[in-house]
């Protein structure tokens, strides 16, 4: 009598891993990370912010190297929901450091249907509050940059 071969079980390594893995990503996608990497990836926002730390008259205002803080700054929002029923839409406001001071960046922007970005961005140098005999002035501030979004997305910066 022969003894019964059975046949080898398969390890069961590559599919957990590749199941922990799915997981993983499914969690990092839906946790703060994920939703952060999401908002900034919308158009309005990478492409100014890259045009800002680029900007000859922030940096000569600012001090070079420039820098904007996306990951603290007073509001950074873009909701997943909306962008799924058809209206993208994104609202930043932040500060914008250099070496010789800080600013502040406030972008606003807005997709409905696809049809393409419209909003306003502007970076201004915050003065500092003076009583004056009409109430409070901000004495000392000025704007370095301001514009609108072409419906790609590209911020398009007004001349003064």
């Amino acid at each position: 009598m022969q003894p019964v071969i059975q046949p080898a079980k398969k390890p069961a390594g590559k599919a957990m891993s590749l199941l922990g893995v799915l997981v993983l990503f499914a969690l990092l996608a839906s946790s703060c990370v994920g939703k952060y990497m999401y908002t900034i990836s919308a158009p309005p926002i990478a492409r100014t912010v890259e045009l800002v730390e680029k900007d000859a008259a922030v940096a000569a205002a600012l001090g070079s190297p420039v820098s904007v803080s996306l990951a603290v700054g007073t509001s950074l929002r873009r909701d997943l929901l909306r962008k799924l029923r058809g209206t993208d839409n994104v609202d930043v406001d932040t500060k914008v450091k250099g070496p010789k001071g800080e600013a502040r960046l406030e972008l606003r922007a807005l997709n409905m249907e696809n049809q393409g970005w419209d909003g306003r961005f502007s970076v201004k140098i915050e003065g500092r509050p003076v009583l004056r005999e009409q109430g409070y002035v901000q004495e000392g501030a000025s704007t370095l940059l301001e514009g609108d979004f072409a419906p790609d997305g590209a911020p398009r910066i007004k001349k003064p």
